[in-house]
């Protein structure tokens, strides 16, 4: 055992947001059952790298005895990291994109099975596919010289006319700031405002702590590239409302 400085985290005001997560080099901390959690002391080098990242203070560093650093565990779970995020394919992740006449086609599944409601004509504002911020190619032609709405998974079930109020004319990138890599959505989101000329971009997010980190790394990935790329965001209440614009 040796006395060094270790990472404490306070339960009390970490809201689970997963900023800490990618701050930490050595792969030492996780979000589990909501909150940050130390996965084990020896991967913690007691630098501090992530304390900044904590939008809530909730990260400290104090001096214990524990033990020692170990930097070659500490690389070997960085790489697991690497393996276990890395991108699948997917049956569904065929490129598309969709022209007036195809949307405007009616719906054609089995009729009898559905109520009166689902059947009557409506108009998506959908453009292509696929959605998914992991599955969309960063050169997917959708993406070129486009206005984009960067949707929060859990606000296109929230607001009940994102179509109407949000989609029209935008290209559709959908994200969800708790569960994914925040650093690879980050470097990814970076690219595509790089190379396609992207006009503006609008973010729709939750009004919870965890969906917050949406807007910071969009912002974050816009002055990565220099660009000077309009960026507005909504917060969604959790009763579908509009509860700020920024």
């Amino acid at each position: 055992m040796v006395k060094r400085l270790m990472i404490h985290i306070d339960e009390d005001l970490c809201t689970g947001c997963e900023n800490c997560v990618p701050g930490c080099a050595e792969g030492a901390l996780q979000i589990i059952d909501g909150k940050a959690r130390l996965v084990s002391e020896t991967y913690c080098d007691g630098l501090g790298a992530c304390l900044g990242e904590c939008p809530e203070g909730a990260l400290t560093l104090k001096e214990v005895e524990t033990v020692a650093f170990d930097e070659e565990a500490a690389n070997a779970n960085i790489q697991r990291g690497k393996l276990a995020r890395q991108e699948v394919g997917c049956a569904g992740s065929e490129e598309l994109t969709y022209s007036e006449n195809a949307k405007d086609q009616a719906h054609e599944g089995p009729d009898h099975l559905l109520p009166e409601s689902i059947l009557e004509p409506k108009e998506s504002a959908l453009t292509h596919w696929p959605v998914k911020l992991k599955l969309l190619s960063t050169q997917h032609p959708a993406l070129k010289d486009a206005s984009l709405l960067i949707l929060a998974d859990c606000a296109a079930l929230a607001y009940t006319t994102i179509h109407d109020d949000f989609l029209k004319d935008k290209t559709a990138i959908l994200v969800c700031p708790k569960f994914e890599d925040a650093q690879q959505n980050l470097q990814k989101l970076a690219e595509m405002f790089r190379i396609n000329n992207i006009q503006d971009v609008s973010v729709v997010h939750m009004e919870v702590p965890c969906c917050h980190g949406l807007s910071r790394i969009v912002a974050q990935a816009i002055l990565q590239t220099g660009l000077k790329i309009p960026l507005r965001t909504f917060e969604i209440g959790v009763k579908g409302n509009i509860k700020a614009v920024v």
